[in-house]
């Protein structure tokens, strides 16, 4: 099993682990770019992504703090931003243990030597033999005996190995994952537990429906937070009752939203996987995860037009430079200037008005002003780009990441 063999490596010894969890890097320690000179934001290309560097380590500590007070390894994903420097801090400057959406994001950080990598999108016949060339250091997820049987008629991975399997576990999201309770669930298990080639290393669930609660209702996301840790916890106690060998079967949980207001307690559970919070973003504010402080991405875009007679700016971001995400709440908010909305994104370009039709005072905003979004999704956002500029508090760009990119 792939979490044992490493497990022999030092890599995921608990000690060690909770260890790397009680101090928090700085940007500076684990900088991609110590030799850059600091320069001003006005000098960037727009569209363009900054993530302000004391805010992403400030929601970095406070959430490597949390999973230590609760005893469970903080897993990261690392989709939101990408980035090696990122998963460096999220872990404390760990080189594994992290979570990935893509295959393209396993391997460009096995590519910068991360292993123990949790690929946490059920995996697809199509995706196995690139799966299976990484398999030493991957974990791939499933929640349908289809998939199962696909991994079986592969076959082991390489010579020697087994893969190393997590099952995803619906908690109330509804969108994937093995409901406990049900026979198939038990059926899938056993399959795992059967197989030569396949070992069983996590149950694994992810409550998105977090995001979907109504504004300020924290009572609420923490009913959530308790249904993801009794999904984990109940389905692994009925393996056991079945004669599933979960001995050394993980659990493990985690949305950002869940994971910043968590349950009383989290007995039963091993680990935590929440992402987004690494930057927040406008939607987590507005559900109470975060206060608008804590938000460290923001996408700049400038004023390229003024049209007095709509009442209307023109910038030169569209939904390429921000995604379509949240267009029902205008896209996010833009910082500072409460009085605007952006109405409306076409592909590489959006209108700015006012939310109560005022009248804009368009001197204030002269063509190639910069204006900042902070972004209803910063997943989606950053998605759009290729590299992050980190800002620290006088807005000058102290480093730049590369982000992973493709499927």
């Amino acid at each position: 099993m792939l979490s044992r063999q490493l497990s022999r490596r030092g890599v995921l010894l608990p000690l060690l682990l909770c260890a790397s969890a009680s101090r928090a890097l700085s940007v500076s320690d684990i900088s991609s770019s110590s030799s850059i000179k600091p320069f001003s934001i006005d000098t960037l290309t727009t569209p363009a992504v900054i993530i302000d560097k004391d805010t992403i380590e400030a929601n970095v500590k406070r959430m490597l703090a949390r999973s230590s007070s609760y005893n469970c390894i903080l897993r990261p994903h690392v989709k939101t931003h990408k980035t090696i420097p990122g998963a460096l801090l999220q872990t404390s400057n760990r080189r594994s243990t992290i979570t990935v959406s893509t295959l393209r994001e396993a391997e460009f950080f096995l590519e910068a030597g991360f292993t123990d990598i949790l690929y946490a999108v059920p995996i697809d016949p199509s995706k196995i033999i690139r799966a299976a060339k990484m398999a030493r250091h991957v974990h791939v997820t499933v929640d349908n005996i289809q998939q199962v049987a696909a991994l079986i008629n592969h076959g082991a991975p390489a010579p020697g190995e087994r893969w190393s399997v997590v099952v995803m576990v619906d908690s109330g999201y509804g969108r994937d994952g093995v409901v406990p309770s049900d026979v198939e669930a038990l059926e899938l298990a056993r399959a795992i537990d059967a197989a030569e080639c396949m070992e069983l290393f996590m149950l694994y669930t992810h409550a998105g429906h977090s995001y979907d609660v109504p504004y300020g209702d924290v009572e609420a996301i923490v009913k959530i937070s308790e249904q993801e840790r009794d999904a984990v916890v109940e389905f692994k106690k009925i393996l056991k009752e079945n004669n599933v060998d979960v001995e050394n079967v993980k659990t493990g949980v985690g949305s950002t939203p869940t994971c910043s207001h968590p349950p009383q307690h989290l007995s039963g559970v091993d680990e935590m996987h929440p992402g987004n919070y690494f930057t927040y973003d406008y939607n987590q504010h507005l559900i109470g995860s975060c206060d608008v402080e804590d938000i460290a991405c923001k996408v700049l875009t400038r004023v390229v037009g003024h049209y007095p007679k709509t009442n209307k700016l023109q910038i030169d971001c569209g939904w390429t430079g921000t995604s379509a995400q949240g267009k029902e709440h205008n896209y996010g908010c833009i910082e500072g200037h409460s009085e605007l909305i952006i109405e409306n994104l076409k592909q590489e370009a959006g209108t700015v008005t006012t939310g109560d039709g005022s009248a804009i005072d368009f001197e204030r905003f002269p063509v190639g002003t910069i204006l900042k979004i902070l972004p209803w999704h910063s997943c989606a956002s950053i998605h759009q780009h290729r590299k992050l500029h980190v800002v620290d508090g006088n807005d000058m760009v102290v480093d730049s990441w590369d982000c992973a990119d493709g499927w």
